[in-house]
């Protein structure tokens, strides 16, 4: 039985000056029963604009750029378009790019170009690195744009074929993925048990417990004056049961390494912490900082690499508690009974989300 596997294509553009161009491409997409995908798609969410634009885009099988006569809005803390680092990004990631450029720029409308020169400087930077990287085709109108990047999508697929997307209806591949998945997991789980056990004896040589190391990394601090971001060093010195009562929950269910980091990088807020500064989405933990805290609670047997992916497309390394994990995470943070001392109550409280 043949099975249709339908592409998702990521169309990266300016939006205003190019609403017919990007018109005419995503109908061209559907029409050879591929799925279109870019910023039309994006909805509010709990996650930052990069972050989603990041996912949509890992889970797409080809990147198209269309360059016309705008640069676009500046990401402030790199000074470069949000088309431009959606393109680095796919470039990075492997994806294959099909490019577009606008054939006669001096010819396209006033409303439609640059006018501030800094900006026109980048978007002439930018037009010129990509010319160089890939072979491109120039348009001159959002009719033509379609039909060129329909033959060059059919192309694209035929040389460079990608895992597509395939209809679940019980029948398809899909299903013995699926059991393939689940006795892969099944497997990792047992591996994990049988590594728990390894570990039971602890010789007492490994740094666990109130034992301290001393974390380091960069974050993003806002001058209230100035209203202007710099970057800034910061260190914490934390238990590595502090540690793990901090990450061990959203290990429960496995995580992502970014969000591990992310998690790790609010740490300068327990004993760096200034009035008018908060934890922000770009703070970072240094990556020896990072490594060591993986190695370590790998080698107490907290830790595992998991096997929960979002998609065929998922590149996210995961990371899940062992059973010994889980049970040393448990007693770090179940609840207790209040304890009586005599005539006095004594209430043993655990820490809260802000380490109180």
């Amino acid at each position: 039985m043949a099975y249709s596997v339908r592409h998702q294509v990521f169309v990266s553009s300016t939006f205003t000056d190019l609403k017919d161009e990007r018109a005419e491409v995503i109908q061209a997409i559907w029409e050879l029963d591929c799925i279109p995908t870019g910023m039309e798609a994006f909805v509010a969410s709990n996650e930052s604009q990069w972050d989603v634009i990041k996912r949509v885009i890992d889970e797409c099988d080809y990147y198209v750029l269309i360059i016309g006569g705008r640069y676009g809005s500046v990401v402030t803390d790199e000074g470069i378009s949000y088309t431009e680092k959606e393109y680095r990004y796919a470039k990075k990631s492997g994806i294959p790019v099909l490019a577009f450029v606008h054939g006669k720029p001096e010819e396209i409308a006033v409303g439609k170009t640059e006018k501030d020169d800094t900006l026109r400087k980048k978007l002439e930077a930018f037009r010129a690195g990509v010319m160089k990287e890939y072979p491109i085709k120039q348009w001159s109108s959002a009719t033509e744009l379609g039909g060129f990047v329909s033959r060059s999508l059919i192309r694209e697929i035929k040389i460079n074929p990608r895992p597509g997307w395939i209809r679940n209806d019980g029948s398809s591949p899909i299903a013995l993925l699926e059991q393939v998945n689940r006795l892969t997991e099944e497997n990792q789980q047992l591996r994990e048990q049988f590594s728990a056990q390894d570990n039971d004896e602890d010789d007492g040589t490994l740094a666990s417990g109130s034992d301290i190391v001393t974390l380091r990394g960069t974050r993003l601090v806002q001058d209230l004056e100035e209203y202007d971001l710099r970057t800034e060093r910061w260190k914490a010195q934390v238990s590595w049961d502090e540690i793990f009562r901090d990450v061990g929950p959203s290990l429960i269910n496995e995580t992502t390494e970014n969000d591990l980091k992310r998690l790790l990088a609010r740490f300068h807020a327990y004993q760096d912490f200034k009035q008018g500064e908060e934890y922000h989405s770009n703070d970072k933990i240094d990556l020896e900082g990072w490594n060591e805290i993986l190695i370590q609670f790998r080698a107490l047997g907290y830790i595992n690499q998991g096997v929960k992916k979002r998609g065929v497309n998922d590149k996210s390394s995961y990371w899940g508690l062992t059973p010994k994990g889980d049970k040393h995470l448990v007693g770090l943070m179940a609840l207790r009974k209040k304890k009586e001392d005599g005539d006095s109550v004594q209430e043993i409280y655990l820490p809260d989300d802000d380490g109180k």
